[in-house]
């Protein structure tokens, strides 16, 4: 009988030990909280095993990913800066032919669209002075306008087939001039009407 109760008394010892003692034998230890090592120098281990386990082998860390940010987009391409009066060609008076000044300034202007990609097309614009009637000057100035197109067709890289190239007729009237009386003075005094204008468009 005695037997059979201390039998039955180590058991319900046993069975009412905490969680905490089986997370305690991972390994053997001695007193001293030193795992025991066996003639390799492994763990003695017990039938017990949970992460905490000394002996386990070491598992580095995963490494954290490093965000690689996305390399920034190009800059669009910007138009030139170019003033009105470098893009402004002037005419003589009832003419269309370009002068060897307009054709040196043309030059200049294809020079600047080849180097940029910015530029996709142009707009060319002729103008007259205020002489004559305004059918004839509004066809004055689209011969001037194609004059300037057709020199900029083979200086430039652009295709000016679809370019917006047309003559607007009488320019506004420069008012310095409205009291000039003499007709050659009020044809010199009128220069800047004679003009075609070429203005630069971008991609869209």
């Amino acid at each position: 009988m005695r037997t059979l109760l201390l039998a039955a008394i180590s058991t319900s010892m046993l069975l009412a030990a905490p969680a905490a003692f089986a997370i305690d034998q991972d390994a053997a230890f001695t007193k001293t909280k030193s795992y025991v090592g066996d003639t390799n120098g492994k763990c003695v281990r017990t039938k017990w095993m949970n992460a905490d386990d000394p002996c386990a082998p070491y598992v580095p860390p995963a490494p954290v990913p490093v965000a690689v940010p996305a390399p920034a987009p190009a800059p669009a391409p910007v138009l030139p800066i170019v003033s009105l009066e470098q893009r402004t060609i002037y005419f003589d008076f009832d003419s269309d032919k370009l002068s060897m000044e307009a054709a040196e300034k043309l030059d200049e202007l294809g020079n600047i669209i080849n180097a940029s990609k910015a530029i996709a097309d142009v707009r060319i614009h002729g103008f007259t002075d205020q002489f004559g009637t305004s059918s004839y000057n509004e066809e004055l100035a689209n011969r001037r306008a194609a004059a300037v197109k057709e020199y900029l067709d083979g200086r430039s890289r652009l295709d000016t087939t679809v370019a917006e190239v047309k003559g607007l007729g009488k320019s506004a009237p420069e008012a310095e001039c409205s009291a000039v009386k003499k007709r050659e003075e009020k044809i010199a005094c009128m220069a800047k009407e004679r003009r075609v204008e070429i203005e630069f468009k971008s991609e869209k």
